[in-house]
């Protein structure tokens, strides 16, 4: 698959992009969907639509990371 881009633009004090239509396509967004932006833990971000059970799996890890968060950093030495 080619490489897809887009251009970042000043909209206020936030800076938007415009989703190519093969991203839209493929991730079947309707206008004003909610997305995701998952860090990818090496310096980039995995873009998802927005879904309830998507939102209950996030609060999870993030509870799971924060109560094992001191074992986490023992096992990354």
């Amino acid at each position: 698959m080619p490489s897809l881009t887009s251009r970042t633009r000043a909209q206020g004090a936030s800076v938007v992009t415009t989703l190519p239509a093969e991203v839209v396509r493929r991730l079947g967004l309707e206008p004003g969907a909610e997305l995701e932006w998952i860090e990818d833990g090496m310096g980039g971000f995995r873009v998802v639509p927005h879904t309830a059970e998507l939102e209950d799996a996030m609060r999870v890890h993030e509870q799971v990371m924060a109560k094992y968060d001191a074992v986490f950093r023992a096992l990354a030495k």
